[in-house]
Parts: structure tokens; C-alpha cells; sequence
């Protein structure tokens, strides 16, 4: 028979912490290296005569498995760090709606000042414009009789 190729066995040794619930956590497993920085665990109690290709199998599971992992976790630090980013924006973009609003307010009492302005101009105007008709009228009509008169 030839040499499996997957990873050979190496045992885990878990730090001492005092906790009994990580040590029974990691009692009875054996951890494979499958790529450097990338161990998976099995139980020690694998039978040692198993199929190759159903612990190739199942070792490429494991791998699988926690590379979804991992991947997820990345995906789900990325979501987080977008999400301060966005916070971030939306407060940039609050305040600068803050002040767009002020200016708004402003420009719209500065265009009713102008407008009641305009209004009066115009009021005037219209008024001496009826006082020029009356004038107008009244030199023609001093006219006409100026013309009798000589």
C-alpha cells in the first residue's frame, strides 16, 4: 500500500489554564497540518485501518469547513469596519445637511426681503407711471388749448 497523501498526525499540546471544560475539550483529539497555519482536529480514536480515501475525505471536509469559517468571519469584520465607515459618512453628511438647511433658510428670507422689495418698486412704478399718463394727458391738453389761444 503507498503512503496516504494527506497530512501526518501531530498532537496537540493545549496550554494549561485551569479551565476543565477546555480540557475536555481537547482531550481525545489530534491535530493535522494540513497547510502551514491551517491545522484541523480529529479524534484520536479514528480507526487506523479507515479507508484512505474516506480520511482524505474527511480531513478535506474539515479543511473546507473551517476555511468557511474563517472566510465568514472575514466577511462579517469587512460588514463591520463598512458599517463605521457608513456611520462615519452619515455623520459627515448630517452635519453638512445641517448647514446646507441654514443656508437654505437664509437664502429664502433674504429672496422674501427681495421680493417684498420688488413688490414696492413695482408698486411704485406702476404708480408713477399712471401720474405720467395724467401729466401726459395734461399737457396735451394744454397744448390744444395753447393752440386755440394763438
Amino acid at each position: 500500500m503507498s503512503e496516504p497523501s494527506f497530512p501526518v498526525p501531530t498532537l496537540f499540546q493545549v496550554p494549561n489554564s485551569g479551565s476543565q471544560e477546555e480540557e475536555k475539550k481537547a482531550a481525545g483529539y489530534v491535530n493535522y497540518e494540513v497547510e502551514p497555519g491551517f491545522t484541523i482536529r480529529l479524534r484520536q480514536n479514528i480507526d487506523p485501518g479507515i479507508d484512505p480515501k474516506k480520511l482524505k475525505r474527511i480531513v478535506s471536509n474539515r479543511v473546507a469547513a473551517q476555511k468557511s469559517r474563517l472566510k465568514k468571519l472575514q466577511y462579517v469584520d469587512d460588514l463591520v469596519k463598512k458599517s463605521k465607515e457608513l456611520q462615519r459618512q452619515v455623520s459627515v453628511l448630517r452635519s453638512q445637511v445641517e448647514i446646507a438647511s441654514e443656508q437654505k433658510r437664509c437664502l429664502e428670507s433674504e429672496q422674501r426681503e427681495i421680493k417684498e422689495c420688488m413688490s414696492a418698486w413695482l408698486e411704485r412704478f406702476i404708480s408713477k407711471q399712471g401720474e405720467i399718463e395724467v401729466y401726459k394727458a395734461e399737457i396735451e391738453r394744454l397744448k390744444k388749448k395753447m393752440d386755440r389761444l394763438i
